[in-house]
Formats: structure tokens, sequence, C-alpha cells
């Protein structure tokens, strides 16, 4: 068995969550049945990484943790079930005069716009929801159940920032300054959860300890290196994307040339996931020639969707079923988004599903999450880990590969 950071033969197991927005409805019902086998194999996960919608979820379980594999799943399930877009940032047809007067000023040096949405309900709800697992989750952590919380966001300087609730015992890395990666101590919270998942231009940067903060997937979407610096022996990553790239071109020409909302949702697909899979090949490659002597094994287990658009065909096809008629005169705002994002873009809704916190989109997404987790345990008859080494494992030289390795 892989040894642990603290010298023992026990598995720490690290639940890596990327960012989503709401997309992050799929990596919950995808946690919820791989909390379950991994529990089953006793091997429940103690060290918890997010970004952005991934941190949400990170935090939940970490605050879960103390709770069965069922229940901590149902929970986290709960939540996202319990997310509409209200409960995230007023209608910008109500709000969006008062950012305009307040842009007015900033062209006169009177004012500052900070962001393009009011996000004060998204406050609110998060500071109410997480109020609810505060004891549960300072427990946790203090008793050793959950050895570490990491959350990440992209400070002002644009370097990342990865706030860290360590369990006694458990030591915070060192700033890797090849990647501009600062790990700070914390007490984790809905702020340092806000922080990670203020979306920059759309949403407020949030204020901790006299700096400010935004969107950690700007930098590090899929946190890898900060759960390998934290000790895990084993990586459960959970994404939006696939783990790897289209495998061919595509075989039909594009009908006509790339316009803002293609380009801007290519750019966002790529930095969501291109650095997710090189640091998983990067992972890969490490583990092909770990020997026992210079590097120890890490093996890794991914859950994500087929293809790069098939969360974004979900929305756009959901939309269209949801918001039309009736519906779509009271809520104009999203007709609106979707007239300017989910029918022109090629990706046919990407960059809608990131925002459409609808309770249909919700709930398709779970069910989505849960296939392709049962999916993947099931098509490997042998292990769904990769590579597929038994428990008794070579021996740890090296405690791990370095951050810089693994982004």
């Amino acid at each position: 068995m892989a040894v642990n950071a603290d010298g023992s033969g026990k598995p720490r197991v690290a639940v890596v969550a990327a960012g989503a927005g709401a997309r992050g409805a799929f990596e919950a019902g995808a946690l919820s049945v791989l909390l379950k086998w991994l529990d089953a194999r006793e091997m429940r996960p103690t060290v918890f990484v997010g970004t952005s919608a991934g941190a949400i979820n990170a935090t939940l379980l970490a605050a879960t943790a103390d709770l069965s594999a069922g229940e901590a799943g149902e929970k986290l399930l709960a939540f996202w079930r319990s997310v509409t877009v209200r409960k995230v940032f007023r209608s910008p047809l109500r709000s969006g005069p008062s950012t305009l007067v307040t842009y007015m000023g900033q062209l006169l040096g009177r004012a500052h716009v900070v962001s393009l949405l009011d996000t004060s309900p998204l406050v609110g709800f998060a500071e109410q929801t997480f109020a609810a697992f505060d004891d549960a989750l300072r427990n946790n952590v203090a008793n050793g159940t959950v050895e570490a919380l990491a959350v990440v966001a992209t400070d002002a300087h644009e370097r990342t920032s990865v706030f860290a609730d360590l369990a006694p015992g458990v030591q915070l890395p060192q700033s890797n300054l090849a990647r501009a990666i600062d790990y700070r101590p914390a007490a984790v919270g809905y702020r340092h959860v806000l922080a990670s998942s203020a979306i920059p231009v759309l949403f407020r940067p949030i204020e901790i300890d006299g700096a400010y903060y935004t969107d950690g997937g700007v930098r590090l979407n899929v946190p890898l290196s900060p759960a390998i610096e934290l000790g895990a022996t084993h990586v459960v990553v959970v994404a939006t994307h696939p783990d790897a790239y289209p495998p061919a071109p595509s075989p039909s020409p594009q009908r006509r040339p790339p316009d803002v909302i293609d380009s801007v949702a290519s750019v966002l697909g790529s930095l969501l996931s291109d650095g997710m899979i090189e640091d998983l090949h990067t992972l890969d490659k490490l583990n092909q020639h770990a020997d026992g002597n210079d590097v120890r094994l890490i093996p890794r287990l991914f859950v994500g969707p087929e293809t790069r658009h098939e969360l974004g065909a979900l929305a756009a096809r959901l939309y269209a079923e949801r918001h039309s008629g009736r519906r779509a005169i009271r809520e104009l705002d999203f007709r609106l988004a979707h007239a300017l994002l989910g029918r022109a873009e090629k990706g046919d809704g990407d960059l809608l599903s990131y925002i459409l916190f609808d309770e249909a989109f919700m709930e398709q997404a779970i069910q989505l999450g849960i296939k392709y987790a049962s999916k993947t345990l099931a098509s490997r008859s042998q292990s769904p880990w990769v590579p597929a080494v038994s428990a008794a494992a070579k021996p740890a030289g090296r405690p791990r590969p370095s951050a810089s390795s693994t982004r």
C-alpha cells in the first residue's frame, strides 16, 4: 500500500473538483456515486480541493465527511437542487440601469464599476448555507476526519492563492514560485468559497483580510498540484470537460468565420480544460516512470463527460423547452442571454450552461454526472484507477512529484 505523508500505510485520498459554474451539479452527481464506491473499499477521502463551483463541492464534502457516504452525497445533491438563478444574481434588467450610471461615473472619475452583475443574493445565500455546516466542518478538521480542505482563488496580483484548512499535524505546503501558487492557512468559510467563485467581470471580487480575490479558475481550474502537495496518495478528479483532446479534427468544414461569441466560447473551453488535460498527462508520465526509488505512484480516477459540448447541448435544449412563451416574458434576462449566447455560439449552449441556474438543468446535469461516474466504475473490470495498481504498490521514495511538474 502507498505510504501516507505521515509514514502510515493508510491511503490519503483526495477529491479534486474543477470550476464549472452551474455545471457544478454534474460534479455533485458524479461525486454521489464515487463516495459510495470509495467507502466500500475503505478509501473515504480526507483531502478536498476545489476551484469555483468545485470549491463549493469540496467544502460541502469536507463538512459532511463524518456522515455516511450516502448521506454526504445526498446533502451535496440537495444543495444543487436548491440553487436558482435569483439566489445567484439579481436580474440584469433591474440592476443594469444602476450599473450603467456607475459606469458613467467611472468615465468621469467619480465611481468604480467592479462587476456587471449584482451578486448580493449569492452572498446571503452562501452565508446562510455554509453557516449550517460550519460547526461540523470545524470539528471534522480538528479531529482529523478531514486532513485538508483547500479552495483556490486568484488574487489582485494575478497569483494563485490556495486557502488551506489543515488538521493538526498536516504541514502547509511552501509557495510554488515557478507557478506563482501561494498557500495560505485559513479556517475556510463562505467568503473563501465566494472568492473562489467570483467570475471576473461578472461577479464582484471578494475581500479577505484586506485583499481582493476572484475566481481561481482564471489560473488553476483543476487544482491537481495542491492535492499532491497536501500528500494525496490517490486523486479522484471530477470535471465538466473530458480528460483528453478530441481524437481527430472535425471532418465538417466551418460554415462561417468565428464571431465574438464563438471566440469567447473557445477561449473559455480551453482555459477550463486544456491545463487539466496537460496536468493529467504529466501525472500519468510520472507514474509510468515510477520505480519505487525516486517517486511514488499516485493513481488517479477521473470522471467527466465524453465531449466538451455535451453539457452545452443539454443547456440549449432545456432552455428551448422551458424558457419560452409566458415564462420567457417573466424572465427576459434569460431570454436575452440565450439570444446573445445560446443561439449563436458554435458550442450550442456552452456559455449558457455556466449560468443556467435552472432546476431542470440542475437535475439533468446531476443525472448525467451519476451516469458517467457509474459508467467509469463499471467499464474497467479490474480497477478504474490510472494506472491500475494494487493497494500493495511499491514503497515511496521521495514523498511526491513536485507541484511544478503537475501544474
